[in-house]
């Protein structure tokens, strides 16, 4: 019996073990496109031929094509929803200033942390502690983080992360989590500057008791560096007018990980930091939703960070995001089907963003498929692929275009100009990045694993 017992707990083991990292993100994601596959296989089985003939296309564009009237249809909505947003800030009281701890992980960011650290110990909110985590590096960056918190009489207190420590910064959140007593977490990048009225004004924001955390304005202080730290500046812009659209609607506002503040009690309520994540500050944000939190987003607060300067850092960096984000969402999928863990509105506003890492690949291969039919004598939709390729790319222009004449005050024929330059380093790099990321998921052995991204040498 007990040689039985060991044997079943064993297979236990090894089921549940097969279960964990990409296994089962592998077997998940199969099984949503098998289960499109199904559907669209369904219709053209089941739904008599006189009805199918109606549509303008086959099924699968078709089904492509709605989608991206779901997106056009969310884009109109955000667009009149925050542009009849009251001015929040205004109202929002200033009374509310509880503990704040600012959290700063740093791995190999000699280049960097001293500045920040200094311009950090200088800010005048007066309920506030800075604790600097090492991560593990093996440059100098633990040697400037002590002399600097010597002359800090108290305010910055030093986390050294042992060598052989879980890596990631989510381990090194939690690490810090444990050792501090704030009220309210601000999470910063080893590089980032923000104003020194910025956490007076934004954790106004955290007095509502549904609220669990609100992202600031992200932008990126090197533009001029070059070509494509131009384009990320642009990209930001954009981001933030889909940020706050998000929220004008009381969608599904996402943390970005700098310049972000969270109460600790709803962090204590999701256990902290996933350590197991590529990107802690996506998980974070879908595992608050389905507790039930709310986030929100403050425009009038900024925090800046570098932007990645070189096409290898940069393929890097949107890789592990993309990563990140997909496996988040195979992750706590039957939590975000459950009812009533989402509104509506967030249900919607989730499926939209979701749509973002299915439309590429849907039309890559149904432009492949189309020129296969092409190949062979057959009738082919080209013509209709071009217009739902189209409506997608004037969805994401008009998001680009908004964002840098409400975010970057541009005029309206610049605003133009680079919103057309967005939008093709847009779509070239993201479709590029969503390939990788699918073969990654579904054809690699191992899990990405996370990496830092570069400061200090493109400013």
């Amino acid at each position: 019996m007990s040689l039985l017992k060991n044997k079943f707990n064993t297979r236990k083991l090894k089921i549940f073990s097969f279960w964990q990292g990409n296994n089962k993100d592998r077997i998940m994601l199969f099984g949503i496109i098998f289960g499109v596959w199904i559907l669209i296989k369904a219709i053209e089985e089941f739904v008599p031929s006189k009805y199918l003939e109606k549509l303008p296309s086959d099924v699968s564009l078709t089904l492509v094509a709605l989608i991206v009237v779901v997106m056009g249809i969310h884009a109109i909505y955000i667009f009149i929803a925050q542009n009849h947003r009251r001015k929040e800030s205004q109202v929002l009281s200033y009374d509310y200033q509880p503990s704040i701890d600012i959290f700063i992980s740093a791995h190999n960011e000699e280049n960097v942390i001293g500045g920040t650290l200094n311009y950090l110990l200088s800010l005048s909110y007066p309920k506030l502690k800075i604790y600097a985590i090492n991560d593990r590096s093996k440059d100098q960056t633990i040697n400037i983080m002590n002399e600097i918190a010597s002359k800090s009489t108290g305010k910055l207190i030093i986390i050294d992360r042992a060598s052989d420590a879980f890596p990631g910064k989510s381990a090194a959140l939690n690490d810090a989590l444990k050792a501090s007593s704030g009220e309210v977490i601000c999470v910063l990048d080893a590089d980032a500057r923000i104003e020194d009225q910025f956490l007076f004004n934004i954790v106004r924001y955290l007095e509502d008791d549904k609220v669990a955390a609100v992202q600031s304005q992200k932008v990126i202080s090197n533009p001029e560096f070059n070509f494509l730290t131009r384009c990320q500046y642009h990209e930001y812009a954009m981001d933030s007018y889909m940020q706050m659209g998000r929220d004008s609607i009381r969608g599904a506002v996402e943390l970005r990980g700098n310049g972000m503040l969270v109460k600790r009690v709803s962090l204590e309520d999701v256990g902290g930091w996933n350590e197991e994540t590529l990107t802690d500050d996506l998980d974070l944000s879908t595992c608050l939703h389905v507790a039930g939190w709310d986030i929100r987003f403050s425009p009038e607060d900024k925090v800046y960070e570098e932007g990645v300067p070189t096409i290898d850092g940069f393929i890097k960096q949107r890789r592990r995001w993309a990563e990140g984000s997909m496996r988040r969402y195979l992750n706590y999928s039957f939590q975000l089907m459950k009812p009533g863990n989402l509104s509506i509105v967030q249900i919607f506003d989730t499926f939209v963003f979701l749509s973002e890492f299915s439309i590429p690949l849907w039309l890559g291969c149904d432009m492949v498929y189309e020129m296969i039919r092409l190949s062979s004598g057959r009738e082919t939709y080209f013509s209709f692929l071009m217009f739902i390729t189209l409506g997608l790319g004037v969805v994401l222009f008009v998001a680009q275009f908004n964002g840098l004449r409400i975010y970057h005050k541009q005029k309206f024929f610049q605003a133009f100009i680079n919103a057309l330059i967005g939008i093709s380093y847009l779509l070239s790099i993201w479709t590029t990045v969503i390939i990788l990321t699918y073969r990654k998921i579904l054809f690699s052995r191992t899990v990405g694993t996370w990496t830092r991204t570069e400061h200090g040498k493109a400013t």
